[in-house]
């Protein structure tokens, strides 16, 4: 085994993602420590593969509070590679990246190379530069009140997470609506709802290429597909399922060199009617189906974690296709509601023999998994709501 002196912070540890990228490193040995918001919900922490867990002031509250609040787990618990997972701690951490150099290693892009992939509008724009398929989408800086297109419609803020930035309207009135959401919100370096986007919207399944870059130059990728999301329409896969797909992954590859990019990040594509995946967005951080990547073949976090500790790693870029991921812990009422909601697409994934199904649930690892059941069931009523919008059918 290579040795690995370091000791690690990962971020967020409520998301499934942290407690991949903790199970990960803690397998290899390094010294993993857990850091999130609320202590109730630290996942990721309670795994026996994590040393120890922090909690800090989320970049919700206060970015700069944040940022003190890593600088002082970083010292206390000799901390020298920060992982972020969320696209909140992802831009932060970029952001004040140079102010943190003294203390800790960073492995995300500079914050003027994050930015052209955190920014919606500008990494469509570079993808229709390099030739990657875009879907029709203008800004509403007028307030969207001259929008003539056809619905429905995706309402997306330029920058920010698809939970949070994200609307989608079947009319006119909607638009108007989900365009005066917008205007009541702040903008920050993480959000951004000043001009908002109106995209066409594709109702096609969603594809991801997962990719590890270095300095520009890329060391990894996978793709996959999202068979079952929550909501249906289009969201967070339930059921993923790893493809062969060469042209889609050099298409997210000729964006990201074009951008200079480093680190990790998910490319996500939608294909239109014509059978075309067009880009959607660069999410410039550590994905929801990580632990798909992982089982794939392919150990992002080990690798980012080689990269930022000897600065480079080998090149991997084979992984096991056809390989689906169920997830039935962090994610069971969705799954549930899908086997109600989403029954055609459930019965054919079962179907075809000739895939091999994993889940999410560890047997050896299992306190996270209590967590995460209890979380979920006190959301049953919002998870609910999710599926009754009508692009949701």
């Amino acid at each position: 085994m290579i040795d690995l002196p370091s000791s690690v912070l990962i971020t967020n540890f409520s998301y499934k993602n942290a407690l991949a990228a903790v199970r990960s490193l803690g397998r290899a040995g390094v010294n993993v420590v857990a850091g999130g918001r609320d202590p109730r919900r630290r996942v990721a922490a309670v795994s026996k593969y994590c040393s120890a867990w922090k909690t800090y002031i989320p970049p919700s509250v206060s970015i700069e509070r944040f940022i003190k609040n890593i600088k002082r787990i970083a010292v206390d618990e000799e901390i020298d590679i920060v992982m972020p997972i969320g696209v909140d701690t992802t831009v932060s951490l970029s952001f004040y990246k140079d102010a943190l150099a003294d203390y800790v290693h960073i492995p995300v892009p500079d914050y003027a190379v994050l930015e052209m992939a955190h920014d919606k509008l500008k990494s469509l724009e570079i993808a229709r530069r390099v030739g990657v398929p875009v879907p029709e989408t203008v800004t509403s800086d007028n307030g969207g009140i001259d929008y003539s297109g056809p619905f429905p419609v995706v309402v997306k803020a330029r920058r920010g997470a698809a939970g949070t930035g994200t609307r989608y309207a079947t009319s006119r009135g909607e638009l108007r609506q989900a365009l005066l959401e917008f205007q009541d919100k702040i903008s920050n370096v993480i959000l951004d709802f000043k001009s908002p986007m109106i995209q066409e919207y594709i109702p096609g399944e969603i594809r991801d290429v997962c990719v590890l870059f270095n300095r520009g130059e890329p060391r990894a990728a996978m793709a996959q597909r999202r068979i079952v999301t929550f909501p249906p329409g289009g969201g967070v896969g339930i059921v993923n399922e790893t493809i062969c797909d060469p042209e889609l992954i050099e298409n997210a590859l000729r964006l990201l060199e074009e951008i200079r990019w480093h680190g990790v990040a998910q490319v996500e594509f939608k294909v239109d009617y014509e059978g075309i995946p067009r880009l959607m967005e660069v999410n410039s951080k550590f994905w929801g189906t990580l632990e798909l990547s992982i089982a794939s073949g392919v150990d992002f976090p080990r690798l980012l974690y080689e990269i930022a500790e000897h600065g480079d790693v080998e090149s991997c870029f084979r992984y096991k296709k056809g390989l689906q991921m169920w997830w039935t812990s962090a994610h069971f009422p969705q799954l549930l509601f899908a086997f109600i909601r989403e029954r055609g697409k459930i019965a054919a994934a079962l179907r075809d023999s000739n895939k091999r199904r994993l889940t999410d649930l560890h047997l050896d690892d299992v306190k996270p998994h209590l967590l995460q059941f209890m979380e979920c069931i006190g959301r049953l009523t919002r998870y609910k709501k999710m599926i009754e919008h009508p692009l949701s059918r």
